[in-house]
């Protein structure tokens, strides 16, 4: 039978340090508001622990904390647990086969490029309105995971580093959350990310990484602000980018409904653009492919051309908007053009092109020039 254990200073609560010394399987600890520590560690197994007070902060573990490899279970609730060195806030093993849940907890870290939460191993990962603060939530490469985030922030002081880094297999499912810093994947990485109703800086999608992207914001202003690379699927819907994506190897990728800034696709990247806005600039390179319906590409007063082709890319759109704003259309070396365009803000649009026989724009008036 499960025991509940009241910790404290108070009549019929015992101590800290009488209660770890006798933690069995199933345990339920109490902590009443304080201060408990942890200078050593402690490695627990099959326990949930809770704090009583009005805010996590009131219960504050100082410290870290290790799952055990055998442990079946560790929920964590109501609590903060700050670590006082650089080792892992939680950590768990790779030999564990586990689940990990904390509920309205605050997790700080060391404020270095130690994970706050660092996990290997079979996981399944809760994080229900829980704060990440100076440190990353990590999945290692040894980790077969399930993690679901909800209601949730992640902020790590150290700016180089990713925030939610994915490098091992398994399903991540975001929701309502916030990301203070980068989404990362990796060339090992073999893994589905749902993005639902948050907000990050930056993603890095790297290996073979499936992110379904829902009524979601990246705020980076940076051209890459969203980088997909190597094997990547990739299906956005409903989101905002403040700067721009950037497709490089062979990614597949569909934008619905979306509107970014810029866009650049080199390499052997397959895009679908449907129903959405880009405010600045479009770049497709190499034997990139595009297919475009119903997409309005404008033009920023930074870009010498807002919208351009080059090598061997395509581009096969219907119902396209131009709204140049002073920039230009290139389709060089052997790059097609095959689109037709529904409304545009130039009369006689100026296409800049190697040769005229690849440009093929109905629905306006258009002439072709060559590269000044």
């Amino acid at each position: 039978m499960p025991r509940l254990i009241k910790v404290g200073a108070g009549g019929g609560e015992i101590s800290w340090h009488e209660a770890l010394k006798d933690l069995r399987a199933d345990d339920v600890m109490f902590l009443e508001p304080g201060f408990y520590e942890l200078p050593q560690g402690i490695t627990l197994a099959d326990i949930t622990i809770k704090g009583t007070g009005s805010l996590p902060e009131d219960t504050t573990i100082l410290g870290y904390v290790n799952v055990a490899a055998d442990s079946r279970f560790v929920n964590l609730e109501n609590l903060c647990i700050n670590t006082n060195n650089d080792n892992n806030t939680l950590f768990v093993p790779a030999e564990a086969n586990t689940y990990l849940s904390l509920r309205n907890c605050v997790i700080k870290g060391f404020g270095s490029d130690t994970a706050a939460i660092a996990a290997n191993g079979k996981i399944t990962l809760e994080l229900y309105s829980t704060k990440i603060i100076n440190g990353s939530v990590s999945l290692f490469a040894d980790a077969d995971f399930r993690l679901e985030m909800n209601d949730s922030s992640i902020e790590n002081v150290a700016e180089e580093f990713g925030v939610l880094a994915l490098e091992g297999r398994g399903t991540a499912i975001i929701n309502n959350s916030r990301i203070h810093g980068s989404i990362d994947t990796f060339v090992k990485t073999n893994a589905e990310v749902d993005l639902n109703n948050s907000v990050a800086d930056t993603i890095l999608l790297q290996g073979k990484t499936w992110l379904n992207m829902l009524n979601s914001k990246i705020l980076s202003d940076d051209d890459a602000c969203m980088y997909i690379t190597d094997d990547s699927w990739v299906n956005i819907v409903d989101s905002y980018f403040t700067g721009g994506i950037y497709l490089d190897k062979k990614p597949h990728v569909i934008v619905q409904n979306s509107q970014l800034s810029r866009i650049i696709a080199v390499n052997e990247t397959q895009i679908t653009l449907i129903n959405s806005v880009i405010l600045n600039h479009a770049d497709f390179q190499d034997t990139a492919n595009c297919i475009a319906r119903r997409v309005t590409f404008n033009g920023g007063n930074e870009y010498q051309y807002f919208l351009a082709l080059g090598d061997k890319a395509q581009i096969e759109g219907h119902d396209l908007v131009f709204n140049p704003n002073g920039a230009s259309l290139a389709v060089q070396d052997n790059a097609q053009m095959r689109v037709s365009v529904v409304a545009s803000s130039e009369e006689l649009l100026p296409v800049e092109c190697s040769s005229k026989a690849n440009v093929n724009i109905l629905g306006i008036k258009w002439t072709a020039k060559k590269k000044s």
